[in-house]
């Protein structure tokens, strides 16, 4: 905490689980660009019984006024009040479910204030993070998987913010690593240890 006493980015996790509504159930925020493997770890949640929210820009039965949220935060993304989003969620959980994951895409980029203003109200953000050329490699993978064309500068267009922003020191205590140094993925139990590692309260 600085001389103000303004939280410091490092100190967000403690805050998203010591304050009481952290501590109640886990609530995860999970961004990053194309192919790092959001979608992946969401799924991979669901199966231990978070409650899985998906918003995507081009399914329109996954939108957030599809999701019951504001119709208006699809149009303008930095209109999203986190505190009116975890609030829903919560009012959504039942006694089977462990918590909550909300997946977002690509083109929503939080800024690190905003993340800040999302811990403060009991949620975890995890930015998955990887290097350019392992994200290309599993986005172009899940595509041709689908038996589409992977069109590269189309990729380049809608991932280039969320490289750039997500890549600044600001988001140091955010980031995960999706991949090995050998661009391997770690395995489904390890990479899920290290994310309810960031978690715990």
């Amino acid at each position: 905490m600085d001389r103000n006493g303004v939280l410091g980015y490092n100190q967000v996790f403690i805050v998203s689980q010591t304050e009481g509504v952290g501590r109640v159930k886990r609530i995860i925020f999970v961004l990053g660009p194309s192919g790092v493997g959001k979608s992946y770890l969401s799924e991979k949640l669901a199966k231990k019984q978070f409650l899985y929210v998906h918003i995507d820009t081009d399914r329109r039965e996954r939108t957030f006024a599809a999701n019951a949220f504001p119709s208006e935060w699809d149009d303008d993304f930095h209109k999203v009040d986190p505190a009116h989003l975890v609030g829903v969620l919560r009012d959504r959980l039942d006694d089977e479910h462990a918590g909550a994951v909300v997946s977002f895409p690509t083109v929503h980029v939080f800024t690190p204030e905003k993340l800040v203003e999302a811990a403060h109200v009991g949620v975890t953000p995890v930015v998955l993070w990887g290097k350019h050329e392992d994200c290309v490699r599993e986005a172009e993978k899940r595509i041709r998987k689908k038996g589409m064309t992977f069109n590269l500068p189309r990729y380049e267009q809608l991932n280039e913010p969320a490289f750039r922003a997500y890549g600044r020191p600001e988001y140091d205590a955010f980031r995960v690593e999706a991949f090995r140094e050998g661009g391997s993925r770690y395995l489904d139990e390890e990479w899920l240890a290290r994310i309810m590692v960031r978690t715990a309260g």
